[in-house]
């Protein structure tokens, strides 16, 4: 059984190791979502071929380069605690499959107790 990961948003959003279960999973995308969600609005206000619809183009990146990376390992993170490989991660990036993935990751259950990634995230402490 491997140690008990990092805590902490930083472990959350970034790290690899450990498992992660369906709630905090769905709470760590819609804050995703709701970050990508600015610099969507600002240029959907934004005149066109103006500056400030360049600095939201400038602020999507910026903030997708970060967003993409968490949303993997934490993707990686749902697929071990629902006692996935997390090589299924790869599935996110087929456009077609991407959403019905995230769906399945969102409803697949949580193996019960520990497995080779970690203690259940359910359990008291974790």
């Amino acid at each position: 059984m491997a140690p008990r990961p990092g805590s902490g948003m930083r472990w959350l959003l970034f790290g690899v190791s450990g498992r992660l279960s369906r709630r905090t999973y769905a709470w760590a995308l819609l804050f995703w979502a709701l970050v990508l969600a600015i610099p969507v609005s600002a240029a959907v206000r934004a005149a066109p071929e103006s500056s400030a619809l360049a600095m939201a183009g400038f602020g999507f990146i910026l903030a997708f380069l970060p967003a993409a990376w968490s949303i993997a390992v934490l993707s990686i993170k749902r697929l071990h605690d629902a006692g996935l490989p997390g090589i299924l991660v790869g599935v996110l990036i087929i456009p077609a499959a991407s959403g019905f993935m995230l769906l399945i990751m969102m409803v697949w259950p949580s193996v019960k107790g520990p497995n080779r990634h970690g203690p259940a995230p359910d359990q008291a402490g974790y």
